[in-house]
């Protein structure tokens, strides 16, 4: 096992790669001797901040706070206070159709075993048939039971909203507070960005989610009409390295600034507060902001307002008309547009080709400084 101490002083244990049967209490640090509580969540970014609203309600119960995660987790929730440990593995490093077993011995070792993962994804989000790896080899993973049912049917299964649901799992009360917490260092450090950039508004753009569906077509055409109408707007466009893609043609551009692929995932987390508007799909970054008082447009794609947006503060949910687009939401993942309705001109997934520029642009036009 791998200890280590970060500022805020969770202890971090990583989980050694076994068969199920050869794992000890000790390997995943042994019975707690205090009321400690582990939470489960393996996910992406904006799910590890979604568990984030649970944490102080928890802490005023009297637990001591684990967290098990994946690697991407464990370095989005490590800065949160409210966190004593994270014990972590790589992603896959259990098999997938092995995860109960190596839980029941896992919770052995606390007073509350707290299971989030695919508590969204799965129930909530269905998953088609796909491709996964068991024991590092490919295998095709069936689809979830309701997935080919009537878009109604799963509406009326699917229309619930995911911090509810994970307050409800977790038993604590509806006081929601998503929030991520930036080390001093990275605060200094965003403070130093906003001075660099002259423009009295900053609207901070993610371009895309981890999914087909989450990527704004119009993008380009909502920023060129705000920059024609307002001389005293900056945008700092972020996203993966993949987004660079979406960079193209404002490289010259100085009030277009572009960040995917150099600013990580915390450092633009950090700076949300430094802007007056922050729009973006589906994503962590959205997540991340939304309990903040900072305005928010967010594009909806697989999710409809009650599921995501219900309890953000200062949001604005777009989304398609069911005229244009009949397939939303659909309350499913995907993985490619061998599932997801394609726009052939645009080559954008059809929700978001359909959710129109223009009241987005007056939205935040709306709410600038």
């Amino acid at each position: 096992m791998v200890l280590g101490i970060l500022t805020f002083n969770p202890r971090i244990l990583e989980v050694p790669s076994k068969e199920i049967e050869d794992y000890t209490l000790e390997d995943f640090g042994g019975v707690r001797s205090e009321k400690t509580v582990c939470i489960v969540r393996y996910g992406a970014f904006g799910d590890m901040l979604i568990i984030s609203s649970i944490l102080p309600l928890l802490k005023s119960e009297g637990y001591r706070i684990c967290i098990n995660a994946s690697e991407r987790g464990r370095d989005i929730i490590k800065s949160d206070p409210h966190v004593d440990e994270i014990i972590f593995q790589k992603t896959d490093a259990v098999p997938n159709n092995r995860l109960t077993e190596y839980w029941e011995k896992m919770a052995k070792c606390f007073d509350r075993f707290i299971q989030l993962s695919e508590s969204i994804e799965k129930s909530l989000l269905l998953m088609p048939q796909r491709w996964g790896k068991i024991k590092g080899h490919n295998v095709i993973l069936g689809a979830s039971e309701h997935y080919d049912k009537s878009k109604e049917f799963i509406h009326n299964l699917c229309d619930k909203n995911y911090l509810e649901i994970t307050h409800d799992i977790a038993g604590v009360p509806y006081e929601f507070n998503s929030k991520f917490y930036p080390y001093k260092s990275e605060k200094k450090w965003a403070s130093k960005q906003r001075q660099k950039i002259k423009s009295k508004n900053i609207v901070l753009w993610s371009l895309s989610g981890s999914s087909v569906h989450k990527v704004y077509p119009w993008t380009d055409i909502v920023m060129e009409e705000i920059l024609k109408e307002r001389d005293d707007v900056s945008f700092v466009t972020v996203g993966d390295d993949l987004c660079q893609l979406l960079e193209r043609g404002w490289e010259k551009e100085k009030k277009i600034i572009t960040k995917s692929g150099k600013w990580s995932i915390r450092k633009t987390l950090t700076f949300l507060d430094k802007c007056q508007v922050i729009v973006g799909p589906e994503t962590g970054v959205m997540n991340a902001a939304s309990m903040m008082d900072v305005h928010k447009c967010v594009m909806l794609s697989h999710s409809s307002q009650e599921n995501i947006s219900k309890h953000w503060k200062n949001t604005i949910a777009f989304e398609p008309s069911v005229e244009d687009c009949p397939c939303f939401p659909c309350h499913k993942m995907h993985f490619g547009f061998n599932t997801c309705n394609r726009d052939e001109e645009t080559g954008g997934a059809m929700c978001a080709v359909k959710t129109r520029p223009e009241p987005l642009i007056e939205d935040i036009l709306r709410n600038l400084i």
